[in-house]
């Protein structure tokens, strides 16, 4: 039988009670719907965070620090070590130490960094207002400093772009195990040039160029990244700097964790549209069946004119992929509808409370790609039994007791 013929006749059928065709293709609709609105919220959710852990170069850097140890120290002769290993690109470091801001008679804890630009871009501090800081190996004449948002509620409540340009106080204290001779050394009114703002809930923070403190004699570091040329090479690369009676830490380990709980996390979210995609399936089942049964004398009369079981058999797989194809691809435009309806929503009240705008959803091309199969493969499967059905149907006992 011609296929086109056949695909007429498939949807003249469906269409001959078409309360019912509908009812079960919004069920159908439903089910997939559901599944891919929890599915890509959960996969949404966890590119945020991996993309929080990670940032942009985060899978070609290492974190290397001394960890607990009162022996290793990570200075210039040990990032010199570093920088020789074959397959390092560049090292970045910084030192972490205590101060205390300073305006009028008002004081205030602060953590102080000496760091570089690079540093700060790979650790994910980003710019808001300003800029970053200066690449330089000499101590600034006009010593400039990086502060985040929670710093400038110290200094007043004016917007943050005022604050450029403005004088920054510090009292600085080397603790002994960063400073030359061992001993913890006090550097008062320290006088930085503000020049740019990081906008993050962290403690209040001030960064530095790590050349100023030349100034105040230390001979250490508190941590350091390292990028590699090669992302194959990070496990050798590791093993070397250990070696050295360092620490390491790779962001891959963390994301390894964090792909393992939400793939938990989207089986369960999954798992509960997969339960109405069940129901919407046992629809479409009773659908064909009851439909074979209101029309078991016209396939009868059709074997009579000469269709074969074939194509009395496939008439019926052409309805079940039928309804499983079309519910599948609204059900698909049905989720993304309801999942940006869903994000704008949540961004409208995220921007109202001052956050950023970002998207929860995330809708892979595989996934889509698996659900219409998986629709259409489900369909052929509920139909193989009024397919089956139908095709053995005898019509001489049909005509006999009909």
């Amino acid at each position: 039988m011609d296929k086109k013929f056949l695909l007429k006749l498939a949807y003249k059928n469906l269409m001959t009670h078409r309360l019912r065709t509908i009812l079960t293709l919004a069920g159908v609709v439903i089910g997939v719907s559901a599944v891919v609105f929890l599915v890509s919220f959960g996969s949404g959710v966890e590119r945020l965070v991996t993309e929080q852990i990670t940032g942009a170069d985060a899978f070609q850097l290492i974190d290397v620090g001394t960890g607990n140890s009162q022996i290793v120290k990570l200075d210039s002769a040990m990032i010199g070590k570093i920088r020789d290993f074959s397959g390092v690109k560049s090292t970045e470091v910084t030192i972490d130490i205590a101060a205390k801001a300073k305006k009028d008679n008002n004081v205030m804890d602060t953590t102080f960094f000496g760091t570089t630009a690079a540093y700060l871009d790979w650790s994910g501090k980003k710019i808001k207002v300003g800029k970053n800081l200066e690449n330089t190996t000499e101590v600034e004449q006009d010593k400039k400093v990086v502060v985040n948002t929670n710093y400038l509620s110290f200094l007043g409540s004016d917007k943050p772009e005022n604050f450029i340009g403005r004088k920054a106080v510090f009292d600085i204290v080397v603790p002994k195990e960063f400073a030359e001779g061992g001993e913890s050394k006090n550097y008062e009114n320290q006088e930085f040039k503000i020049i740019g703002i990081i906008k993050d809930d962290s403690p209040p923070s001030a960064y530095t160029n790590y050349a100023n403190f030349n100034l105040y004699d230390t001979n250490a570091y508190s941590q350091a990244k390292v990028r590699v040329s090669d992302r194959g090479k990070i496990d050798t690369i590791r093993k070397q700097i250990e070696a050295l009676g360092l620490k390491t830490q790779y962001v891959g380990d963390t994301v390894s964790q964090v792909e393992q709980v939400f793939s938990i996390f989207k089986v369960i979210l999954g798992s509960f549209g997969i339960i109405a995609l069940l129901v919407a399936l046992l629809g479409m089942f009773n659908t064909l069946t009851i439909s074979l049964l209101e029309r078991i004398k016209e396939v009868a009369l059709m074997k009579i004119l000469g269709m074969s079981r074939r194509d009395i058999r496939n008439l019926f797989v052409a309805e079940a992929l039928s309804l499983g194809l079309v519910g599948g691809v609204m059900g698909i435009v049905f989720g993304v509808i309801l999942g940006t309806i869903t994000n704008f929503i949540l961004n409208f009240f995220a921007n109202r409370a001052g956050g950023e705008s970002v998207s929860v959803f995330y809708y892979s091309f595989i996934f889509i790609l698996i659900v219409i199969i998986v629709s259409v493969l489900v369909g052929f499967v509920t139909g193989i039994y009024p397919a089956r059905r139908a095709a053995k149907v005898n019509p001489l006992d049909i005509l006999r007791y009909e």
